[in-house]
């Protein structure tokens, strides 16, 4: 009784806190829907769901930024979604940083799974209302109360999907209906509870922010095009069909120059451009050199595992395939670029952090091999046209830069 009475109350669970009192910290999304951080090796069971969370999180992830990039418009969205986690790596330093979608990419993978489960009696009786039209008649009782019911059956699915999906869209939601029906009107009839659901769809949209990633694509798309116009726009002269003269042969050659500083420094200015928030800051060469002159292994190191992540995906010009056919390469193109982008992040925040530059005997000597590496990854671009279906416009679709699935390749594959 003693040790009651002296107890301190603010101990006590139930008592809310007065206004002079912190109130607890809340968790930015990412913290909470996320997997969050790595639990530990004596903590296996825990683990094992972090580990099961991560793998399908990143799965989803794959699956949501590859359906965007095999939209034409929506790659650009899809590139802003790639460079946005630089931005995050550059400002932070931290890997993990690189994968803010990865706290929502879990619960979308799950909603479209029930959705396309729960669109399947939809669709089969949509077939059966369908041939009992063309032997009935669209106007025989028995057709007009098929469509009745697949209307209510439509209107039942889709009030469930919403209602799973405003609940929070974890598996348990789509499981129990009458409970997603008992939750919402708990909140829409209450002032907290509509707060509460305000709060969770901004937390969400400023999450994936849609207008801002797209401006981000676009801006960082507008800028690559500008810098690689002009060297590519020289380094296919020659190659192109009926330019044999030596005068194209010279101006290929100034491309495959102009090309090669271009490829050391794009990288990381698209990084600075997401950083500033400048569309002016792609041109900012003296960032672009500070990275270099200060950290110029990482900086060679990223930068060539960039542009030997994208090889593979030249390989789909070679021969185009059909506009079916690619939306199964564009997953392909997130795997292999996305891990990539973030080193090339990881590297530009190291090379800002650091004020003096590497030993200048260390730093040439990377540049000096360097050189041959990056004339070679220009001359692989004066060949592209000379084995791509595309001709001399793949040079102009570079994958490491612009969209995964440009224009160009779909108007080519749809004809």
């Amino acid at each position: 009784m003693t040790s009651i009475l002296t107890e301190s109350p603010q101990s006590s669970p139930f008592l809310i806190p007065s206004a002079g009192e912190a109130s607890p910290p809340i968790l930015p999304i990412e913290e909470r829907m996320g997997p969050g951080r790595f639990p530990g090796i004596w903590k296996p069971i825990r683990s094992a769901f972090w580990f099961i969370h991560l793998g399908f999180g990143t799965g989803c992830l794959v699956m949501v930024l590859a359906i965007l990039a095999a939209i034409p418009g929506l790659n650009i969205l899809t590139l802003g979604y790639l460079i946005d986690p630089q931005k995050r790596v550059a400002v932070s330093g931290r890997l993990r940083d690189g994968f803010p979608l990865m706290a929502l990419a879990p619960r979308l993978g799950v909603i479209v799974f029930f959705s396309i489960l729960l669109l399947i009696p939809i669709r089969i009786q949509a077939e059966r209302v369908s041939d009992a039209a063309v032997i009935l008649g669209a106007m025989h009782p028995q057709v007009v109360q098929m469509q009745t019911i697949l209307q209510v059956l439509q209107t039942i699915v889709a009030v469930h999907l919403m209602l799973a999906i405003a609940r929070g869209g974890m598996v348990g939601c789509f499981l129990r209906p009458f409970k997603n029906l008992k939750w919402f009107l708990r909140k829409i009839f209450t002032r907290t509870g509509r707060e509460e659901m305000s709060e969770g769809i901004e937390q969400v949209l400023q999450l994936v922010r849609p207008v801002q990633h797209f401006w981000i694509g676009l801006k960082a798309f507008v800028g690559a095009v500008l810098w690689l116009f002009i060297p590519t726009g020289l380094l296919v002269a020659y190659s192109a069909p009926g330019r044999t003269s030596p005068f194209f042969g010279l101006l290929s050659l100034l491309g495959g120059v102009l090309l090669i500083p271009v490829a050391a420094w794009l990288p990381q200015l698209q990084v600075h451009q997401a950083v500033t928030g400048k569309f002016s800051a792609i041109f900012s060469v003296r960032a672009a050199r500070r990275v270099i002159r200060s950290t110029p292994l990482c900086w060679m190191l990223t930068t060539v595992l960039m542009y030997v992540m994208t090889f593979p995906l030249y390989l789909a010009k070679i021969k185009l395939l059909p506009a079916d056919a690619l939306l199964v390469l564009t997953p392909f193109f997130i795997i292999l670029t996305y891990p990539a982008r973030i080193l090339v992040a990881w590297a530009y925040h190291r090379g800002m952090q650091k004020t003096q530059a590497a030993w200048w005997p260390y730093r040439w000597t990377i540049k000096l091999v360097m050189v041959p590496l990056l004339a070679g990854y220009a001359g692989f671009q004066f060949a592209t046209p000379l084995i791509s279906e595309l001709g001399k416009a793949a040079p102009l679709e570079n994958p490491a830069f612009l969209g995964p699935v440009p224009y160009a390749q779909w108007t080519r594959a749809n004809d």
